[in-house]
């Protein structure tokens, strides 16, 4: 098996005057190509763990490994080029432009200047920015535009490692989740190591693939798979911490595509009113689903069939909401609790898949 891109082995800091270490025999390792998420209570250590990576913070003891390098024995300004840092508030200089501040670490390491031009266009399309933005000033942008400069920024010299320490705190909830969900989007061209500090549980099960749940002084209590945490949490602190509805954050986890759909109550156009009577009550429900092979038009209530001789194909009630079977099994219970038929329909694109009801959904919590 190859080394870890980030390897921590009883890493501990001690901060002069305290006799409480505020990291305590820390050891856990960052795949290649993962997002980690450092989480847990204020005081557990997570901001110190990120700058002991990148040796903002020399660790008392222990050894941590970046890129198969030995970060302790590995002058600073040599081990940060394979880091790129990202904080809350951006740290950008206000007195550059944006296309000055993205090429800071290029600068530094020599680039020629097309080069530079270069990556800060394809910098700025990457995070989802207009390219005229080059020139703009940290102050003329929002703040999730400035965050999104900052992600550039640190990405500019192509570095193998990305630490990002809650750089999303100080954004509005919306555009909070705009930018997690741009980050997951990001991840997914440039597989970078990341390694990402938050406080908010939530966050951490949306974005890491691996999650290191951190107590007070550093110690840590749980380091896996979002999904396995949530299922299986090791002590009562982790539980507590996951929160009562530790339920339903799974079902953010689990694709749609992987659960098991059900016909459900349909009828083709053109079908006797006696075939939606049966399966309306085969299905225990007052209404009936309309369509064709992998179509689905609509539905009606039973009793607007009673003058009627055969299934219509005018007049039929949308479904409320239409789910992707790429979405997740929380957008499906959503659906569910908000439609009047008390179930979600499911697509590929335009092709009618199956539908899920609360029942099936919690099935897939309790398993």
């Amino acid at each position: 098996m190859s080394e870890p891109m980030i390897r921590l082995e009883n890493v501990s800091k001690v901060f002069p005057g305290s006799e409480v270490p505020a990291v305590a025999d820390l050891s856990f390792d960052v795949p290649e190509g993962e997002i980690v998420v450092l989480v847990g209570p204020s005081g557990c250590g997570k901001t110190t763990t990120l700058k002991m990576i990148n040796r903002i913070i020399e660790p008392t003891s222990g050894s941590i490994r970046v890129a198969g390098m030995d970060a302790v024995g590995t002058e600073p300004h040599i081990l940060r080029r394979q880091i790129g840092y990202v904080i809350q508030q951006t740290g950008l200089f206000p007195h550059r432009t944006i296309g000055q501040n993205i090429a800071t670490v290029p600068k530094l390491l020599g680039w020629d200047k097309v080069r530079i031009e270069d990556r800060v266009a394809e910098l700025i399309e990457l995070v989802g920015l207009e390219v005229e933005m080059a020139e703009r000033y940290p102050a003329e942008l929002s703040g999730g535009q400035q965050q999104r400069v900052g992600v550039a920024r640190a990405l500019a010299a192509d570095p193998p490692v990305l630490l990002m320490d809650e750089p999303f705190g100080a954004v509005d909830p919306i555009v909070r989740a705009r930018l997690q969900d741009e980050l997951l989007r990001l991840q997914e061209r440039v597989k970078k190591t990341i390694v990402f500090v938050t406080h908010d549980i939530d966050e951490a099960i949306q974005l890491g693939d691996r999650v290191a749940i951190l107590n007070i002084g550093g110690v840590l209590e749980q380091f896996g798979p979002p999904e396995q945490i949530l299922r299986d949490p090791v002590n009562d602190f982790v539980a507590e911490f996951l929160g009562t509805d530790r339920g339903l954050k799974r079902l953010s986890l689990i694709p749609i595509r992987e659960v098991a759909l059900d016909t459900g109550p349909v009828v083709a156009p053109g079908d006797p009113i006696s075939a939606a009577h049966h399966v309306a009550e085969r299905y225990g429900v007052d209404w009936v689903a309309v369509g064709s092979r992998n179509d689905l038009y609509g539905w009606l209530p039973l009793d607007q069939l009673v003058e009627m001789q055969a299934i219509p194909t005018d007049g039929l009630i949308p479904f409320k909401t239409s789910l992707s079977v790429d979405g997740s099994l929380k957008e499906a219970l959503d659906a569910v609790v908000s439609s009047h038929t008390r179930v979600a329909a499911v697509f590929d694109g335009d092709r009618y898949l199956g539908m899920l009801t609360a029942e099936r959904i919690s099935e897939e919590i309790v398993q």
